[in-house]
């Protein structure tokens, strides 16, 4: 896979990872919820995908969730960490076409 497919690949599930964190956290009192993360796993020839959306199996607290907030805390900063860069590997990428295309024309 060319580098910025594999890029953006990672941008997109770098965003339904932090989609699914934010979810998580607006329910962190809502009864009976569970929370959820995404499987991620790799594409043939670079890049990852969201395979799966994985619900939680561990206890829930009385009358409320089993969300656990250190842990999205952490799963945001990580997301948040790949999200960027990601995105600077896109960026570079397409500075490096843009003088590409100036020198060939």
């Amino acid at each position: 896979m060319d580098g910025i497919w594999a890029s953006l690949s990672g941008l997109s599930t770098s965003a339904q990872s932090i989609a699914l964190s934010a979810n998580n956290v607006a329910n962190v009192n809502s009864a009976g919820f569970r929370s959820q993360s995404l499987v991620q796993e790799t594409l043939p020839g670079g890049g990852v995908y969201g395979a799966a959306v994985q619900q939680s199996q561990a206890p829930l607290e009385p009358g409320g969730s089993n969300v656990d907030l250190a842990t999205q805390a952490v799963n945001l900063d990580v997301q948040g960490t790949a999200y960027q860069a990601d995105l600077k590997f896109t960026q570079v990428q397409n500075s490096l076409l843009g003088t590409a295309l100036d020198m060939n024309g």
